[in-house]
């Protein structure tokens, strides 16, 4: 901004006016984005209604929601981090909440003040009392994400009105161990795989079993080559595996526990008909013995 007003003859925008500006577009968004995540709740609600769900406009509910967290950049340095949950039902956002390790008011004041600790600190507490100072985090970087979910799961019943019970992550979350027992005993909260997450862990594993595997097997042929365990090979029953699993999941929200045991019973199937599948048997109608029937199975 300096270089283009010095170019067109202007005179520069102070820090301090920039700031004021740019805290008063801030308001103005935090603002704008609470009121639609209030109607974001609303739709929700009466989305379960449609569903034949008793839900009044007061009643704490039990939600699905999709967690993540991302940083302002890579690696472990991050002075900002935000996390966000998502209805699994809607696909929009309910909440959000940004961790800060730094505030520019306060290092602007620290640079004026100088060697004087002194004043420095006393305007921080009056700074901070103010409610002003953007510091609200003073952990590790990586530590943001499962301290943002416990405020997010905390602070969930008084604002949408809502336990969100069932956690769709990844699967390196550290989130959900803060969060599992947020709600005390009587309402603990259930993590959910990603399809993708967990497709993409069994690919990885047969990726390690065949680099770590070495020599030759009982029946005197190593691992990989033509015909065996290739990546080609690992690619594709990764993404059979993932059809397994997706083909038979349950579209409706809180399912019977009769529902849950036939998918979960299908699924099962079905991993195991790729399992019989993919490998070479003597029998070849005990190998497909699980296989869907059909040319197109």
């Amino acid at each position: 901004m300096a270089s283009f007003c010095s170019i067109m003859n202007m005179p520069c925008i102070s820090k301090t006016a920039y700031y004021q500006q740019l805290g008063n577009v801030l308001k103005a968004v935090e603002a704008e984005a609470e009121k639609e995540m209030n109607k974001v709740a609303t739709r929700l609600r009466q989305k379960l209604r449609d569903n034949g769900q008793n839900v009044g406009d007061d009643d704490i509910i039990d939600v699905a929601v999709s967690f993540d967290g991302t940083w302002a950049k890579r690696g472990f340095t991050s002075q900002s981090g935000l996390v966000f949950v998502i209805s699994v039902d809607t696909g929009e956002v309910l909440d959000t909440y940004v961790l800060n390790k730094h505030c520019p008011k306060c290092s602007i004041k620290k640079a004026q003040c100088g060697d004087d600790a002194g004043e420095f600190e006393e305007w921080r507490v009056e700074h901070m009392s103010a409610g002003e100072c953007d510091i609200n985090f003073t952990g590790s970087s990586p530590a943001m994400e499962a301290e943002g979910a416990v405020t997010l799961w905390s602070r969930s019943i008084a604002k949408p009105k809502m336990r969100y019970k069932w956690m769709l992550s990844d699967g390196d979350s550290k989130a959900f161990n803060a969060v599992e027992y947020v709600y005390g005993n009587g309402c603990v909260v259930e993590k959910l795989d990603c399809v993708g997450h967990v497709q993409k862990r069994m690919g990885k594993a047969l990726l390690n079993l065949k680099s770590t595997t070495k020599g030759r097997l009982s029946d005197g042929k190593t691992i990989g080559g033509r015909g065996r365990l290739t990546d080609g090979k690992i690619k594709d029953i990764q993404r059979q595996y993932g059809l397994a699993i997706r083909q038979n999941t349950i579209s409706h929200p809180n399912p019977t526990e009769k529902e849950v045991d036939v998918a979960v019973y299908a699924i099962k199937k079905n991993i195991i008909a790729l399992l019989n599948h993919s490998v070479q048997m003597a029998n070849i109608a005990k190998q497909h013995r699980f296989c869907p029937p059909g040319e197109k199975s």
